[in-house]
């Protein structure tokens, strides 16, 4: 649920500002909000120390290089991050160094020790030096007057040469070609220069490797400065005169009685108040057991309901685990999934089980589906006939309404002749569905079936999205909770037209009064009558919506095609190696190759899970229940570093 909150303004006398601020960092209760813009030196000096130790934090790496043995003491925090900067300015200067002396080499290499001091010298005494690259052209290169070329060298830009002239001006020549500058100084300089700014790099490169053994004392200042920067901050946004000062922020409602005893014994003043509607006003969501490995899934995505948005925690994490389960599809990745999130549990007891929890249930909720589905690996009696015993249909203890229904959401039918009989049976006393519906001969396709299964998906998980968005605008006593009626009669109508247009499930006659009532409902009560001026274009926009509610029940198909992918890829895969089971170095490869197959089919399974089970709820769902996403965490006032 989304915690209350109450606006809280602390007063303070000007001269326990600081005292204060580090009373309310200790309780860890209030979520401040300046008063006023954040300035001054003293602001900017405390973020200029914070960006200088997380630039040397940046540069130090987390494990040291190969062949690098790293420190395990170092100096004080202070000096460790003076030192880093040095060695920061040192490795600036040579890469420029480098960069110089390259370039400079790269266009006059050929020239060998070519010194611009005795082209000076020459010249002083009327001999000129002029150094070109000569490229292919109609017109040869020649000079226009007396004076020698002498060659040296040539590459794939072309040949070089020095012409050297006597006289007061340098001889003119012509030709295709590029003078080339004379450099600041000579060629042995450069590659002196060169060398020892490649040494200072590597210098700079091990000393850092060295230095991430004590990466976690320059982690500790950062936390440090950080402390101090959010401690000038809070002061600087803070508003008073020379008596009295006063702090502002947000408390959990639940915790106000925590403030209350802190003013007593501070001597504090205190206003508590209800946050006003255009308070920007930040979340805290408090998680039941069942709904907390949201909390790991809402910090993966970076998304936080707004205050004054509902908490869809339990919701969202309920059909998540059912589009996790159908687009992985595969009970033996759910068992992999389990197994190495029971192994990482093991190794860190410590860490937020949130996360573990979540992979848990979707692992559970894929294991689940693939026993529905008799999935694993692929694999089906054909090519691994120990594969019939994990069909749990094959076992006369399941009764048999459930065995017909799990058989039913296949995507072909059974194969064995005498079960496919009793199976076609159930087929033909569902009446409400096509002739279509009912497999003609043992193994045939069936995909329709789990077709209409995603569209009763989302004509569920849509109409609780606007059944809540009902409840809300009642309980807000806002009169287009009228429309939402509509919109959720509306998402019945889509999803018949859905089955209809897909599958060819012809519609009930009550389906065309239904969309009357929707359109009546969407024109009288979407724009409230005192907003009607305003905003009256909202009315004929609605075609455009209705047209999209149409589009999120067929999204859900989605679930279909992503998970039937996954399976089609493992299938093939097996059929195509196959052949090789006949012996243990064709087992040996294929098992290599079916490795590398599955291991790749898993990583486009949770691209898809990232992809289409995040989207379906938090754009078709969120769309139904008007949910934009838009709240920030709380983050209360507090310490870092502990």
């Amino acid at each position: 649920m989304i915690t209350p909150m109450k606006k809280v303004t602390v007063l303070t006398v000007a001269s326990a500002v600081e005292e204060t601020l580090q009373a309310l960092r200790t309780l860890e209760i209030l979520h401040l909000t300046p008063l006023q813009a954040a300035a001054g030196a003293k602001l900017n000096k405390a973020r200029g120390e914070m960006n200088r130790v997380q630039k040397a934090l940046e540069v130090v790496p987390e494990k040291a290089p190969k062949g690098v043995t790293p420190v395990k003491e170092a100096a004080t925090a202070a000096s460790l991050i003076d030192e880093i900067q040095n060695l920061v300015a040192e490795s600036k200067q040579a890469e420029i160094d480098k960069e110089q002396a390259e370039e400079e080499l790269s266009k006059l290499s050929m020239f060998k020790n070519l010194d611009p001091a005795t082209a000076a010298a020459l010249q002083a005494k009327g001999i000129y030096v002029k150094l070109y690259q000569l490229h292919d052209g109609k017109i040869p290169f020649e000079l226009e007057g007396e004076g020698s070329i002498e060659e040296f060298g040539q590459d794939e830009n072309g040949k070089y040469v020095a012409v050297v002239s006597r006289g007061e001006a340098p001889v003119a020549v012509k030709g295709n070609f590029t003078e080339l500058t004379m450099p600041q100084k000579s060629l042995a300089e450069y590659r002196e220069m060169e060398a020892k700014a490649k040494e200072t790099l590597a210098r700079v490169q091990k000393r850092l490797g060295e230095l991430s053994g004590v990466r976690e004392s320059i982690e500790d200042k950062l936390l440090e400065v950080g402390d101090d920067y959010r401690m000038v901050e809070a002061e600087a946004s803070m508003v008073g005169d020379k008596n009295v000062a006063a702090v502002q922020g947000f408390c959990p409602a639940p915790r106000v009685g925590e403030l209350e005893k802190a003013a007593r014994e501070h001597g504090w003043g205190l206003l508590v108040d209800d946050p006003a509607e255009d308070d920007d006003i930040p979340t805290l969501l408090t998680y039941s057991k069942l709904s907390r490995p949201m909390q790991f899934l809402y910090d993966i995505i970076g998304i936080s309901p707004g205050y004054k948005e509902v908490d869809v925690s339990a919701v969202f994490l309920c059909f998540f685990s059912i589009f996790f389960a159908m687009i992985v599809g595969d009970s033996a990745y759910g068992l992999l999934f389990l197994g190495l999130a029971l192994f990482a549990r093991s190794k860190m007891p410590k860490a937020n089980p949130a996360g573990f929890h979540f992979i848990y249930l979707m692992s559970i909720a894929t294991i689940v589906w693939g026993v529905i589905n008799a999935s694993f690996l692929g694999l089906s009696p054909a090519l691994a006939g120990w594969t019939y015993y994990l069909d749990i249909t094959n076992y006369g203890w399941l009764p048999e309404p459930l065995k017909n229904a799990m058989l039913w959401i296949r995507t072909s039918a059974p194969t064995d002749p005498a079960k496919f009989e009793a199976y076609k049976a159930f087929a033909q006393s569902i009446t409400l569905l096509p002739e279509s519906f009912v497999p003609k001969a043992a193994g045939a396709s069936q995909m329709q079936h789990i077709q209409l299964f995603c569209f009763c998906i989302a004509v569920v998980h849509l109409s609780i999205a606007h059944i809540w968005n009902v409840c809300v605008r009642i309980k807000r006593k806002d009169s287009t909770f009228m429309a939402q009626v509509g919109w959720l009669i509306g998402c019945w109508v889509m999803f018949f037209l859905a089955c209809q247009m897909v599958l060819g499930i012809d519609m009930p006659k009550f389906v065309i009064p239904m969309f009357i009532v929707e359109a009546v409902l969407l024109v009288l009560f979407t724009v409230p009558p005192k907003r009607l001026k305003q905003d009256f274009i909202s009315i004929p926009m609605l075609v455009l919506d209705v047209v999209n509610s149409f589009t999120d029940v067929i999204s859900y198909i989605r679930l279909f095609a992503v998970g039937m992918s996954g399976a089609a890829i493992a299938e093939a895969f097996n059929d195509m190696l196959s052949p090789l089971f006949g012996s243990a170095v064709g087992i040996a490869g294929a098992a290599f190759l079916l490795l590398f197959v599955h291991g790749l089919n898993i990583a486009l399974a949770v691209m898809g899970v990232a992809v289409h089970a995040v989207r379906l709820n938090t754009l078709e769902f969120s769309n139904g229940l008007g949910q934009e996403w838009s709240g920030f965490a709380f983050a209360p006032f507090a310490k870092q570093k502990n």
